[in-house]
């Protein structure tokens, strides 16, 4: 398996869960974050350009169904 492609479905998996992270952060760091993420955005766009996409949205899945999982998990 390609390792730049199992690095860009954990940005996109990491992006996903800022969404749950809404007013949990001080600004400081929600600023540092959407600069990090600016530029993910950015090495995501070149590294798409010549990764399968099927397998990109796979890997993906997996890791947000897993952190999902983990979210969820009430043990």
């Amino acid at each position: 398996m390609n390792e730049w492609i199992i690095l860009i479905a954990l940005f996109r998996a990491t992006v996903e869960q800022k969404g749950f992270l809404q007013g949990a952060t001080k600004q400081h760091a929600k600023m540092i974050f959407n600069r990090w993420q600016r530029e993910g955005e950015r090495l995501v766009k070149l590294i798409e350009e010549s990764s399968n996409e099927e397998e990109l949205d796979r890997i993906t899945e997996v890791i947000e169904n897993a952190i999902h999982e983990l979210r969820t998990d009430k043990k």
